[in-house]
Order: C-alpha cells, then structure tokens, then sequence
C-alpha cells in the first residue's frame, strides 16, 4: 500500500510516499481502507516541527474517513469517520496511507448513503463544536450564541450543532465576500465586522441583553469584544487561537457583570466523553442536521498542492 510518511520537519519539510504492508487485524482494532483524510492546521503544526509530542519519520492526519474491511466490531463495508484524539497522526502514524488499523473507540459509524468527502471532515471539528457547546459551555434551547469565525471549519460546525441543539447562533465574519457561507451553514443572523459594530450589533439583535454565551475559535483582539457582547452571567468558551495567541479583556466588566471565560480543547475529553459524542453526532447525522463544506480534495500523490492550496506554505 501507499503510504505519505514526512521524514523531516521544519521550514522545509521533507515528505514522501512510501511502499508498505497492510497492517494485520489485532483485537479491539479495525482495519479501514482509507478514502480520505484530511489536511488541516494540526498536519501542517506537525510538519512544521511545532508539536514537540510528534517524531519523524511520521504518517500524518488526524481524521478522515473510509470503509472497514476486517473488524470483530463492525460489518465488513461500513462507512465510518476516524477521530484520531491525541495520538494518531502525533504520537502514532496518521491516516495519509491506503490502510489503517485504528482503534474501534476511534471510529464513528456513518449512514450507508453518506458521502465519505464529508464524512472525513465530521471528526475533530464536530466533536470540538458538540464537546464545547455542550460539555463546557452547557448551551440550553433558546439561548443565543455568539460563533466568531463562522466561515471556518469549527465555525461551521459550531452552527449546525447549535442549530440541531435548538439554540440560536450568530455567526461573526471579518469581510463581506464570508457572509454567505455562515448563512448557508445555518446562520440566520450573520455580523460582518468590515461594516458593523459588534457589540451595538449584539444588542440590536437581543433586544439590549447581550448574548447568553460566545464561541471563540479566533482569539487575539477579538476575545476581548466578544465578552463585552454577552449578557451579565454570561459564558465565553475559547476554542482557538488562529488570530492571535494573546487576547485580552476589561476587568471591570468581567467581575462586576460575573462572566465566565472558560478554555476548551479537544485532546482532554476522555473516552466516555467521545463515546457519548459519537453516540449524539451520530443521531444528529442520521436526522440530517449535520453536512459538512468541503473546499478541495486531492490525491494522495498531489500534497504538495494540497497544503499550498489550504494556505498552509
């Protein structure tokens, strides 16, 4: 089988295709003929020598999606999405080859008619928008939430679950030209940053209380604006950190208003928590609340298109 295996990382990473043998089944594992994995903001961390964690040479990626071939779990043919967690593609070879053999606790169980393109970008991004709505910031029915990058992968993810959760989510984008894309995810309330206020915007929308949570997967400047959006005893869930590594806030206002700022990361949940994760995507995906945006795809021989394209070099 192929397999795409980095040798070296850094500024100029070095990563090949090598020739390998199918792995051999083992009890508690499936083996997954591979359709496709995806390229992402973890992958190219790793590559580039940021993540101490991860050894070349290296497998890379973290999820994707593919058909099972031998398991003691699952039925030979079943479409299933991989949930690497803290170890496949970091620690352990990824899933840029042909077949894996992955943990059956990584694996989630897909309708037999779901596409497998969209099937591979479920994993990381669902698990971190459904685990940060609802492990960590509680979100209730009815309640209204901010989702800064809403254009983005997690973005898009927070939408839909929140939506599929019955709260109402409204999506913060920087230009005009992402606008639409948070409205075909589900947004029906779209700030544009690039023509509105955020938090006079906020205001105006929830008739002067502010927000009951926010979601954050931007950081930097932006932090501090959107617990000044949210109402008196309100939640601010930070996700990421694309925008900017430090971020700041008016003290004032958190303690005087008693808001809360509360971190999320996808490598802490532990197997219950994925487990009870998979079991709530799974039902969400079966009702066709969940679809994921595909931006590009590409063979495994074309990489190096794959992480030019994606911005990533």
């Amino acid at each position: 089988m192929k397999a795409l295996v980095a040798h070296q990382f850094g500024d100029m990473p070095n990563m090949q295709i090598e020739t390998r043998n199918i792995p051999d089944i083992k009890p508690g594992f499936s083996l997954v003929r591979m359709h496709a994995a995806t390229v992402n903001q973890l992958s190219n961390l790793i590559r580039s020598g940021v993540i101490p964690q991860a050894k070349s040479p290296l497998v890379l990626s973290n999820d994707g999606s593919g058909i099972v071939e031998k398991s003691e779990r699952f039925a030979q043919g079943t479409r299933v999405a991989i949930y690497g967690g803290g170890q496949v593609g970091i620690t352990e070879d990824g899933l840029q080859q042909q077949w894996v053999l992955v943990e059956d606790k990584r694996l989630i169980e897909l309708p037999s008619d779901f596409d497998l393109d969209e099937g591979a970008a479920i994993p990381i991004n669902y698990v971190t928008a459904y685990q940060a709505l609802t492990r960590v910031g509680q979100v209730l029915a009815g309640q209204k939430i901010l989702i800064s990058g809403a254009s983005g992968s997690v973005g898009h993810a927070l939408i839909q679950t929140a939506v599929a959760l019955g709260a109402i989510p409204i999506a913060i984008v920087s230009t005009t030209t992402k606008v639409e894309r948070a409205q075909r995810s589900g947004a029906q309330i779209v700030i544009d940053l690039s023509k509105q206020d955020l938090l006079q915007t906020v205001l105006d929308v929830t008739q002067g209380q502010g927000a009951d949570l926010a979601f954050d997967p931007v950081g930097g400047p932006l932090l501090g604006n959107l617990l000044k959006a949210i109402r008196p005893r309100g939640t601010l869930v930070s996700i990421g950190f694309l925008g900017g590594v430090t971020g700041s806030f008016d003290l004032p206002d958190l303690v005087i208003q008693e808001k809360q700022v509360l971190g999320y990361d996808a490598w802490m949940e532990t197997d219950a928590d994925i487990e009870h994760a998979f079991t709530s995507l799974t039902q969400f995906i079966k009702a066709g609340h969940l679809k994921t945006s595909i931006d590009s795809s590409y063979r495994l021989e074309e990489f190096d298109a794959a992480y030019k394209t994606s911005g990533f070099t």
